[in-house]
């Protein structure tokens, strides 16, 4: 499982904090759900979701973060 960031309006994907991808394989994978909550709190991100990836977008699991 990867845990990555999705900006829930432009469907782009973290990758650093200048940086945001197309391709879930080049996000950044934040490892814990507490890392990523944690980031887009600490980075005032807006419009973002923690995305956990289990390979199949099917079985995605997302969660919205609000600030």
């Amino acid at each position: 499982m990867r845990v990555v960031l999705q900006n829930h309006k432009s469907l782009l994907y973290f990758k650093s904090s200048r940086e945001w991808t197309s391709h879930i394989k080049d996000a950044l994978d934040f490892q814990q759900i507490v890392r990523a909550v944690d980031h887009v709190n600490t980075s005032k991100l807006q419009s973002v979701d923690v995305l956990m990836h289990f390979g199949d977008p099917v079985d995605d699991l997302r969660l919205r973060v609000s600030n």
